[in-house]
C-alpha cells in the first residue's frame, strides 16, 4: 500500500512542478542555514566540554577579571595547598622558525609545565602522555603541524631545529584537538625553556601578570578556603605594589564565556533565535503553499471517499506526498551545508565547523526529528481540513472555509513578513553602525598612512637593523613623504599591555593605563594633536624619562594641568615626567570607549628592539614611488616572512571583521527570510485565484481592467503585510537597540531605518504578488466561467 501511496505521491509532485520546485528550494535552503545555525549554537554550548576533569579545572584569575597572573605563583600552590592535585602555566612567547630536513614552518609555541597534558585533554596519537614533556629537550606537535613537517608517518624520536639553534626531539603528536577548544596549541615545549632563558627571570617576578595558570583540584575541594590560602600568599610574597591584588578561582567551564573570541551571550541567544525564525519560516511557507495545492484536490479527495477511502487513507497520502518533498529538501540541504561551510566559516571569527559534525548521531537525530516535524505539521493540517468537508461539498469543488482558519492562514502570512522585517531592519541598522565606526573620527590621520611591518624575521638582524635604519633616511628625504616613525603598536594593533602608576602630587591616586612605546616621529605621522605640553624630542635625552598620557588618563587622574606632574609604576619608584596630553585618539575600535594611555619614548625613529611596525605619512596621491621604494629595500634583506604593506585604515578596520562577518550572515539570512516569505504570499494570491476564477471571468465580461482586478485578489495581503510592518518595527527597534549597547560609540536608530525595511518589504510583497495577479487576471474569460 505504501508503495502506491509513493507512487501517487510522486506523479503530482511531478504534474505540480511550479509548486513542488517552490517547496523543496524554500525548504533546502532555509534547512540549510537551520544546519549552520544549529551547529555554531551546538559547538558553543559544548565549548571545552571534552576534557575529562572539566568539573574540578580552574583558571587562577587576578582581581575578578584578568586571566593572567604571576609566574611563581602555580608553584607555591602545588608546594602549600594539599587540593591542588596538578596545574600548568600556559605561556604564547615566540613563533619561531621550525625545520626538519628542507621543509621550514613558523607555529607559535606554546610553553608549558609538566602537568599539561594530564589537567587538560589533549590525547597524543603518537607518545606518552606521562612522560611526553618530562625533558626540556622534547618537543610535542599538534596533528596538522606534524604532518607539514613529517607527512602522515610517526615522527617519534625525529629531531626538528629553531632558526635560532635550539634542537629539540619529538616526544608525542597530539590527536586532532576540537575545533571547540579554548585552547589550541600547535607546538607544546616545558616552560623550563623560558625559565632558563636569562631574559625571562628579571620579568618572571611576583609582580608582573603575564601567564595563565590553571589548576586541578580534588573533587569536592573546598573553593573559598583555597581563596583565602591565596590571599595569604598574595600579602606574604607578593611585590610590594601588588599586595593589593585578589586572586579568584574561576571553573574553566566558564572560561569560553568570560575570555573566548567571541561574544557569548550574544551569539547562543543570537544564532539560537535566528535558527528558530528560519525554521518558522520554512514551516509556515510549507503549510501555506500545502494548503493553497491542497484545495486544488478537492473534488480528488471527494472522488476517494466516494470510492470507500477513510480519512486514515487520505491522511496518509498527503502526508507522503509531504514527506517526500521534507526528504528531497532534507538531502539537499544537508549537501548545500557541506559545500558551504569552508565560506560560512570565514564569516565566524573564534568558531569553525568541520563536516564531520554533519554525521554525528545527535545531528542526524535532530535533523530526523525537524524533517518528521514538518511533515506533520506541513501534511497533517492541509489534509485533515480537506477530508473533514462536507463530502456533497467536495463533490461539486466548493470550499467552505470557517472563519478561524481564514484567521490562521492570516495569522502565519503576518508571522513571516513580521520576522522578515525584523531581519531587514536590523540588517540595515547593523551595516549602519559598521559604517558609522568605520568612517567615525578616530582622532588620527588614517588615510594617508602606510603601515609596514618590521617583525619579519630577517635572516641577518644585523645587516637588516642597518638598512632599514638607511631606508628611514632615504624616506626622510622624499618629497613625497611627510613624516616617517617606528613603534612597538600602530592604532588598530594595540597590545593588551596594562599597568598601574601612581600620582607624585600628593594624592597617591592610581590609576590602570594601557602602555605603549613610541618614538618622536608617532604623532605627528599619524596627525596626534598634542593638548597640552610637547611631543617627545630626539634632541632631548631627558625625554627617556617623560611619558605622554592621553587626555582621558589626565581626567581619570583628576588633572586639570599637567605642568609639574609626575608619576611611577606601582611596582616600582622612578620618577616619570609627563610633559605632554594627546587627544583621545581611538588606538582600538570605535566599539569600545578610550581607556587611559601611557606613551614610553624608546628612542628616535630607527629599527629600536621591539619596534613592530614602520609608519609612513604619505601626501595625497603619491604613494607609488614609496611603495617602490620600500619593495626594493626590504628585497635587499632576506627574511623569513614576506614584506607587507597596508594603509592604516585597513589596518584599523581589521578590528570589525567579526562583526562584519555576522553582518554578512544576517544579510544572508534575510534574503532567505524574504523569499520564504514571497513563496507563503505568492501561494496564497494562487490560492485566491482558484477560488475565484469564475469571480474574476464574470468581472471581465463586465468590462473590469486589469487593475481593478489585480488590486481585488492582492489588497487583502497586502493588509495583511502592513499591520505586519506594524508589529515588526517596534520589536526591531527594541532588539536592535539592546544590541547598540554594546558599543561605546553608536547610531541613533532612525525612524527611516524602520520605515525603509517596512517600505522595502512591501514593495516586495507587492510584487511577488501582482505576478501571480496580474497572470489570473489575465485568463481568458471564457475558459474562466467554464471551470465551475
Amino acid at each position: 500500500m505504501f508503495r502506491n501511496y509513493l507512487k501517487i505521491a510522486w506523479r503530482n509532485l511531478w504534474r505540480r512542478k511550479l509548486f513542488t520546485v517552490i517547496n523543496v528550494l524554500g525548504l533546502s535552503v532555509g534547512l540549510t542555514c537551520v544546519a549552520f545555525l544549529v551547529l555554531c549554537v551546538q559547538q558553543m554550548v559544548v565549548k571545552d566540554k571534552f576534557h575529562k576533569h572539566l568539573d574540578n579545572l580552574y583558571l587562577l584569575q587576578t582581581d575578578n577579571d584578568n586571566e593572567k597572573n604571576v609566574f611563581p605563583l602555580l608553584e607555591l600552590m602545588q608546594k602549600d595547598l594539599p587540593q591542588v592535585v596538578n596545574g600548568t602555566r600556559v605561556n604564547h612567547w615566540d613563533a619561531p622558525w621550525i625545520s626538519y630536513k628542507d621543509k621550514t614552518i613558523s607555529e607559535e609555541i606554546t610553553y608549558v609545565d609538566t602537568g599539561f597534558l594530564n589537567v587538560f585533554t589533549y590525547p597524543l596519537k603518537y607518545g606518552n602522555t606521562a612522560t611526553a614533556l618530562k625533558d626540556k629537550s622534547s618537543i610535542v606537535l599538534s596533528a596538522p603541524v606534524a604532518e607539514k613537517l613529517f607527512g602522515n608517518g610517526n615522527p617519534l624520536g625525529k629531531t626538528v631545529a629553531f632558526a635560532d639553534k635550539r634542537r629539540f626531539t619529538v616526544s608525542g603528536v597530539m590527536q586532532p584537538i576540537p575545533a571547540n577548544a579554548s585552547i589550541q596549541p600547535a607546538v607544546l615545549l616545558w616552560n623550563k625553556n623560558l625559565t632558563d632563558d636569562k631574559e625571562f627571570g628579571p620579568i618572571a617576578d611576583w609582580y608582573n601578570c603575564f601567564t595563565s595558570s590553571y589548576v586541578l583540584l580534588q573533587p569536592g575541594a573546598n573553593v573559598a578556603a583555597i581563596e583565602a590560602q591565596l590571599k595569604k600568599m598574595v600579602a606574604a610574597h607578593f611585590a610590594e605594589g601588588a599586595k593589593d591584588r585578589v586572586m579568584h578561582l574561576l571553573p574553566y567551564r566558564e572560561y569560553a564565556k568570560k575570555y573566548g573570541a567571541l561574544n557569548f551571550d550574544f551569539y547562543v541567544y543570537g544564532l539560537t533565535c535566528i535558527a528558530v525564525f528560519i525554521l518558522l519560516l520554512v514551516a509556515i511557507n510549507l503549510v501555506n503553499l500545502n494548503m493553497a495545492v491542497s484545495f486544488t484536490r478537492v473534488q480528488e479527495v471527494a472522488v476517494r471517499k466516494v470510492l470507500g477511502s477513510g480519512r486514515q487513507a487520505i491522511l496518509m497520502q498527503f502526508f507522503t506526498e509531504v514527506g517526500v518533498m521534507v526528504c528531497i529538501a532534507l538531502l539537499l540541504a544537508w549537501s548545500m551545508a557541506f559545500i558551504l561551510l569552508p565560506l560560512l566559516n570565514e564569516q565566524l571569527n573564534g568558531l569553525q565547523i568541520t563536516a564531520a559534525m554533519l554525521y554525528r548521531p545527535a545531528f542526524i537525530g535532530i535533523w530526523l526529528l525537524t524533517g518528521a516535524v514538518l511533515t506533520l505539521a506541513a501534511g497533517g493540517y492541509p489534509a485533515a481540513y480537506i477530508s473533514a468537508l462536507k463530502l456533497a461539498n467536495a463533490v461539486k469543488g466548493k470550499l467552505q472555509a470557517a472563519p478561524q482558519k481564514a484567521y490562521i492562514r492570516q495569522g502565519l502570512i503576518i508571522a513571516q513578513f513580521v520576522i522578515a522585517v525584523v531581519f531587514i531592519a536590523g540588517s540595515l541598522i547593523m551595516q549602519q553602525q559598521v559604517q558609522y565606526m568605520k568612517v567615525g573620527d578616530v582622532r588620527f590621520n588614517k588615510e594617508q598612512v602606510l603601515t609596514v611591518k618590521l617583525d619579519l624575521d630577517f635572516m641577518d638582524t644585523a645587516q637588516a637593523r642597518s638598512g632599514i635604519d638607511h631606508l628611514i633616511t632615504q624616506l626622510q628625504q622624499q618629497a613625497a613623504v611627510s613624516s616617517v616613525s617606528t613603534s612597538q603598536c600602530i592604532p588598530g594593533q594595540f597590545w593588551e599591555n596594562y599597568n598601574a602608576f601612581v600620582a607624585e602630587d600628593g594624592s597617591n591616586k592610581e590609576l590602570g593605563m594601557r602602555q605603549t612605546n613610541i618614538d618622536n616621529g608617532f604623532v605627528p605621522t599619524y596627525g596626534i594633536r598634542i593638548l597640552q605640553g610637547r611631543n617627545f624630542s630626539a634632541d632631548m635625552a631627558l625625554d627617556k624619562e617623560a611619558v605622554l598620557i592621553n587626555e582621558t588618563a589626565m581626567k581619570s587622574m583628576g588633572w586639570s594641568s599637567i605642568e609639574g606632574k609626575t608619576l611611577h609604576t606601582k611596582g616600582g619608584r622612578e620618577s616619570l615626567r609627563v610633559i605632554g596630553v594627546t587627544d583621545d585618539y581611538h588606538y582600538r575600535s570605535m566599539a569600545g570607549s578610550v581607556e587611559p594611555l601611557i606613551h614610553f619614548y624608546a628612542g628616535k625613529t630607527a629599527m629600536q628592539p621591539g619596534y613592530n611596525y614602520l609608519s609612513i605619512s604619505i601626501k595625497p596621491q603619491q604613494a607609488a614611488p614609496v611603495i617602490a621604494l620600500l619593495k626594493k629595500a626590504f628585497s635587499q634583506m632576506p627574511s623569513y616572512r614576506e614584506f607587507t604593506y597596508s594603509f592604516a585604515d585597513e589596518v584599523f578596520n581589521k578590528q570589525y571583521k567579526t562583526i562584519e562577518g555576522i553582518l554578512a550572515l544576517i544579510r544572508f539570512f534575510t534574503i532567505v527570510s524574504v523569499l520564504i516569505a514571497c513563496a507563503g504570499i505568492f501561494a496564497l494570491v494562487a490560492l485566491a485565484a482558484q477560488q475565484r476564477t469564475r469571480e474574476i471571468g464574470i468581472r471581465k465580461v463586465l468590462g473590469a481592467s486589469i487593475v481593478s482586478l489585480v488590486s481585488l485578489l492582492s489588497k487583502d495581503l497586502l493588509k495583511l503585510v502592513g499591520i505586519a510592518i506594524l508589529i515588526a518595527a517596534p520589536l526591531a527597534w527594541w532588539a536592535m537597540q539592546r544590541w547598540l549597547q554594546d558599543f561605546a560609540y553608536r547610531i541613533t536608530i532612525s525612524w527611516w531605518l524602520l520605515a525603509g525595511a517596512g517600505m522595502a518589504t512591501l514593495a516586495i510583497a507587492l510584487l511577488t504578488v501582482s505576478i501571480q495577479a496580474i497572470k489570473a487576471a489575465l485568463m481568458n474569460p471564457v475558459k474562466a466561467l467554464k471551470t465551475e
